[in-house]
């Protein structure tokens, strides 16, 4: 092989070059050690069930707080410095679902532009990178311990995000996409477990998911970047074409 698999990769495979993007895209059903230091490379690892332990206890307490803080009756949107209209509570599942949505243009967006970029062949470092961020599992797609994002790096996204919609929208209607937004991550890192790991019914919308990520992953690495539905693939004609699964 290009790499020697008894040492951590991550130092290695900069030094691929232009055989990067061949390598990585070849899958292997193995573990992967990414670093010598023992807390270093722990750092990489997540198990599944701690997404939802972090960041649902969130997503409960800013669906309460926005509701019923919307639930008082006194937030107002301001169009003009003479004219606002009321936001009642019964606009927070539309807001919740604006946000959800969101996220999955952001996840599409992420998936095709930062995880899918070609990185140079001569430049070492951004080799490095792509292959911490998403190249060591398309390199191992069956590696358990690396197909959620860790908190601590996932919280970087989910702080931008909660930056970005506070400096758009009046607080309480950005926390209010904000937390639809985070519901929606959350939903697509148990997705994408489940794609990798689970058993879904034959001929259910979870069956067609799962073919659909493993065409990704096996044969059509630069389309099919949906991963909880496939609706931007439509638009940015990155569909898979349709087979019989």
């Amino acid at each position: 092989d290009l790499v020697d698999w008894r040492k951590p990769l991550a130092w290695q495979v900069g030094h691929l070059g232009e055989k990067y993007d061949a390598w990585v895209h070849q899958p292997v059903d193995r573990p992967i050690r990414l670093f010598g230091n023992p807390l270093l490379e722990a750092g990489t690892k997540t198990s599944w069930y701690w997404v939802p332990v972090v960041w649902l206890p969130i997503v409960f307490y800013y669906s309460w707080y926005c509701y019923t803080t919307l639930a008082k009756g006194t937030t107002r949107l301001e169009l003009t410095s003479d004219f606002s209209i009321p936001i009642h509570k019964y606009l927070f599942p539309l807001l919740f679902l604006m946000g959800w949505f969101l996220w999955s243009f952001i996840e599409y967006c992420i998936h095709r532009f930062v995880f899918h970029m070609k990185p140079p062949a001569h430049n070492y470092y951004l080799i490095t990178i792509h292959f911490l961020l998403h190249g060591q599992h398309h390199k191992s797609p069956f590696d358990g311990a690396r197909l959620v994002f860790p908190p601590g790096l996932a919280s970087l996204v989910v702080g931008s995000f909660y930056l970005i919609l506070l400096s758009t929208l009046p607080q309480i209607l950005g926390t209010s996409v904000f937390v639809g937004g985070l519901c929606g991550y959350v939903v697509y890192d148990m997705i994408h477990y489940y794609l990798h790991y689970g058993s879904p019914k034959k001929g259910s919308y979870m069956y067609g998911l799962k073919a659909y990520h493993i065409k990704h992953h096996f044969e059509h690495q630069k389309a099919g970047f949906g991963i909880t539905s496939t609706f931007w693939d439509h638009p940015f004609n990155t569909l898979i074409p349709d087979e019989k699964f």
